[in-house]
């Protein structure tokens, strides 16, 4: 099934949304089928994971009930087409640099009596002051309905306009009152800009598991999450588009990411 193309008003609408708020929500992106696709492997990657033990990291501190899974470009075709989605694409380009980066793609799931992930700036560990635009941007793609019960992400809208120099864990803490729950139907996505004060929420159901695919892109002058030129499997590099090539950061940007000079040869071009 061909990825639906965005139109000019959605993104506009989302541009606006963004500017306001520092977040928008972006409904009906994916069809029934594609997310029960997309659902489908990322379950069976996660189950996988979690009987291997490879899931289990005391850094996380949302608690053993949520799994994150990482280097998604490495577990399934789905991920990849996923990364680069016309939408998502569309709506990151009015935001960063045209030739801007995935970051990395990974998921998170939330199980019942997971834990609220700490409040975050997704662009913390560049220095303030900040620029006037964002310097990286997240992708929630929502594989199941995202409620507040079921631990939908929470934002404080417009902080994205704050200073952005208190950002020691003390002052941000103090500020969990103010979020709200955003989220939406399964088949939509919540865009964030990198400046704005999100948290994973709390799952408060008994039963639910709720499933999310995080695509983080950023500038292309920025160093990536992910190391693509590492991480990534060597059969998976034939099967990736021209774009999908640019986005995992293997073309030069303006004298950056040579290798051995200003050229790039072989495979991996």
């Amino acid at each position: 099934m061909a990825p639906r193309e965005p139109t000019e008003r959605e993104i506009d609408a989302a541009a606006r949304a963004l500017a306001d708020d520092g977040f928008a929500v972006l409904t009906d992106v994916l069809g029934e089928g594609e997310v029960a696709v997309l659902r489908e492997q990322l379950v069976a990657v996660a189950a996988g994971e979690r009987a291997a033990g490879v899931d289990r990291d005391p850094r996380w501190e949302d608690g053993p009930e949520n799994q994150r899974v990482f280097g998604l470009l490495n577990k399934g075709a789905v991920f990849v087409e996923l990364a680069e989605h016309p939408v998502a694409l569309a709506v990151v380009s009015r935001l960063l640099d045209p030739a801007f980066l995935l970051s990395s793609l990974t998921a998170n799931i939330t199980g019942p009596g997971g834990h609220p992930m700490y409040l975050h700036y997704d662009q913390d560990y560049v220095p303030p002051p900040w620029p006037s635009a964002p310097l990286v941007v997240n992708l929630i793609w929502m594989l199941d309905e995202f409620t507040e019960e079921n631990g939908a992400t929470r934002i404080i809208p417009g902080s994205h306009r704050d200073d952005h120099t208190g950002c020691d864990a003390g002052a941000l803490a103090a500020r969990a009152t103010e979020t709200v729950a955003v989220g939406g139907p399964a088949g939509g996505v919540v865009v964030l800009d990198g400046r704005v004060l999100h948290q994973t929420g709390a799952n408060r159901t008994a039963d639910q598991r709720r499933h999310g695919v995080i695509a983080y892109y950023c500038q292309p002058w920025i160093r990536q999450q992910e190391n693509s030129s590492l991480s990534l499997l060597p059969e998976v590099w034939p099967t990736l588009s021209p774009r999908m090539r640019d986005l995992a950061g293997l073309r030069t940007y303006k004298g950056l990411g040579g290798v051995a000079g200003p050229t790039q040869r072989g495979l991996r071009v």
